[in-house]
């Protein structure tokens, strides 16, 4: 499904409010910290270099991972990429679905999750 950059933006923004807002409190503040960008798709250097399509990127350290000196660290960002989600829908409502799904496997890389235990969970 195609949508213009714009109404991708706005979509993104909407699911991102939705999953934020069924977080905890305290997690909810954390994740708001994040970064969240949108781009037409990755590039070279983000190849995941197996065939898979990239959706979404987490690019920061973990929350597990940080020590109480870890305050000047750059922030975290997570970026969901417009064309492949687009290619894995054929409606706004599964378009909805494949972003809402991509955005949390990357929060979930955010608290410290990663791809053999999102795998495990069917987040992969």
């Amino acid at each position: 499904m195609n949508t213009t950059p714009e109404r991708f933006e706005q979509l993104v923004l909407d699911e991102a409010e939705a999953v934020l807002a069924k977080l905890p409190p305290d997690l909810r503040a954390e994740a708001e910290t994040v970064l969240l960008a949108v781009e037409d798709e990755a590039g070279p250097e983000h190849d995941p270099g197996d065939r898979r399509m990239l959706l979404g990127l987490y690019e920061g350290v973990p929350l597990v991972e940080r020590h109480a000196d870890s305050l000047l660290i750059v922030p975290d960002r997570i970026t969901l990429y417009r064309r492949p989600l687009q290619s894995l829908a054929r409606t706004e409502v599964e378009l909805r679905h494949q972003v809402r799904r991509t955005l949390i496997h990357e929060l979930a890389h955010f608290f410290g999750r990663d791809e053999d235990e999102l795998r495990a969970r069917g987040w992969a």
